[in-house]
């Protein structure tokens, strides 16, 4: 199902954001401020206090809310992050860079479908894993370049 959080969020928080444009993090954060992204963006990172000049907390738990969350972390650590998200910030869209899952393995692919799980359990929409993002005429959260305009 899409979620209208999804298609239009006035919230994002992308989870493993990152000052180096070179790290998906941190493309799709300078992304979403090259193409004006009306809305609130945050960035989750453990070592840093802002990332591009944006809000950063070092832990999922201390977003205050964030409609679309997109992951660019390591595939062990996704699982955790939806389940906070979802659960206690009303993520509605989740959208994960991260590779590990069903392409790699067995254990992957179990992982993944426990993120889903999450994601059904709290009426949210899932893109990815292992994907480089969506874009819309409201938001491009991608980590890919050059960025269309609509």
């Amino acid at each position: 199902m899409i979620t209208k959080e999804l298609l239009n969020p006035k919230s994002i928080v992308v989870v493993g954001g990152s000052n180096d444009l070179h790290k998906p993090g941190g493309k799709v954060i300078k992304n979403l401020i090259d193409t004006r992204y009306p809305g609130k963006l945050y960035a989750v990172n453990p070592k840093a206090d802002s990332v591009q000049d944006l809000p950063c907390f070092h832990t999922v738990e201390e977003v205050p809310g964030a409609e679309v969350a997109i992951l660019a972390i390591p595939a062990a650590y996704c699982l955790q992050a939806v389940e906070t998200l979802c659960s206690t910030k009303g993520t509605k869209g989740i959208i994960i860079f991260s590779a590990g899952f069903s392409e790699e393995s067995p254990e992957g692919a179990a992982l993944e479908k426990k993120i889903r799980t999450v994601a059904d359990q709290y009426n949210a929409t899932l893109i990815g894993p292992n994907c480089v993002g969506y874009m819309n005429e409201h938001y491009a959260g991608v980590f890919t370049s050059p960025i269309p305009h609509f």
